[in-house]
């Protein structure tokens, strides 16, 4: 059975066994690799971890923005092979993570735009995401949901992609503030959806329930799964922010959400489970 990706979904997370079965493999030791070609098939698959395991091979591998920076093999195994998919728009499917022990997101397809060749080192890559997850590819990818939801409600649920409308204001007379500081600057405060909203269904997009208003700093680290909450509102910290004073990212540790209503509770575990690199 060929990898395909007709029940891959952009944005969810994945761990390897899950993908194994999707897949028809025996074992997911068949996809352990960071790069995974098939025979017969022209498809890549690039598995990416930021911060790796003390045993792992050290590769620098980030991703910033709408661009993956990635070593590749110490081998070279698979350098011409990904060089020439490019070159011949054959597909290269990026799973990424933060820190091991963690899902995968599905993050899509990738292009190769730069190459700097090594021969005593892994070389090194540059590629571009063909999806970069922004609002304006968020309401591109989802339009046919979007579409099929009443007229009524169809711009409410765009608007609330981009943080606007119906949804900001709900989310105002719900928290009257910052949800975890308090402070009320509106032209400042985000509308940040807790479940993301590339995976909500559409009464999930304009749930006030599925929403927190964030100072900017907050509202990054939330949606980058580097913080997320507890049902009791505490604070909870990715281990890739050990090391990182928390005051030059201007957050507490005993910061907390102001309140946690029983409907945000289904919300909130959704993004510890799947959102949050724990």
């Amino acid at each position: 059975m060929p990898i395909e990706f007709t029940k891959i979904r952009l944005g969810d997370r994945y761990e390897r066994p899950m993908l194994a079965r999707l897949w028809g493999y025996k074992s997911y030791e068949a996809i352990s690799r960071g790069v995974v070609t098939q025979k017969g098939i022209p498809d890549i698959v690039l598995f990416v971890t930021r911060i790796k395991q003390r045993s792992s091979t050290p590769y620098s591998d980030y991703l910033s923005g709408d661009q993956l920076f990635w070593e590749g093999e110490e081998q070279h195994q698979s350098d011409s092979r990904i060089v020439s998919a490019s070159q011949d728009g054959k597909a290269v499917h990026l799973f990424y993570r933060e820190i091991h022990h963690t899902p995968f997101e599905y993050k899509g397809q990738v292009e190769l735009t730069e190459l700097h060749p090594e021969t005593e080192r892994p070389s090194r890559f540059v590629f571009r995401l063909l999806h970069d997850q922004s609002a304006v590819d968020d309401l591109e990818t989802h339009a046919r949901d979007v579409n099929v939801a009443p007229d009524t409600e169809r711009e409410a649920i765009a608007k609330a992609r981009l943080g606007q409308g119906k949804f900001r204001k709900a989310l105002l007379e719900e928290w009257k503030g910052c949800s975890v500081t308090g402070v009320f600057l509106p032209s400042v405060l985000r509308a940040s959806h807790i479940k993301p909203w590339r995976v909500s269904s559409n009464f999930e997009r304009l749930d006030v329930h599925n929403g927190l208003l964030l100072l900017p700093q907050y509202d990054e680290l939330f949606d980058a799964g580097l913080i997320s909450f507890s049902d009791k509102g505490s604070i909870l910290l990715s281990k890739t922010l050990r090391g990182v004073p928390l005051p030059l990212l201007g957050v507490e540790k005993q910061s907390r959400l102001r309140h946690v209503r029983e409907a945000h509770k289904t919300y909130l575990r959704y993004h510890r489970s799947l959102v949050f690199a724990g």
